[in-house]
């Protein structure tokens, strides 16, 4: 492999992890779920207890 390709896989991995995401906890049950955008889908169904995204709270991680 070319030194060229390795620094670009490089730049791609360092981007990649440098990606924002975003942890919601169900207030209801607990699940946690991690997404790539700072509100969940309208029409997001929590898999454990069913209740929609208005039951979600956002995680501070801060």
């Amino acid at each position: 492999m070319s030194p060229m390709l390795d620094l670009e896989l490089a730049k791609g991995a360092i981007m990649a992890d440098e990606k924002k995401t975003y942890t919601f906890r169900c207030t209801v049950c607990g699940y946690e779920v991690t997404i790539d955008e700072p509100q969940l889908p309208d029409d997001y169904v929590c898999p454990v207890c069913g209740v929609g995204p208005d039951m979600f709270e956002l995680v501070d991680e801060g």
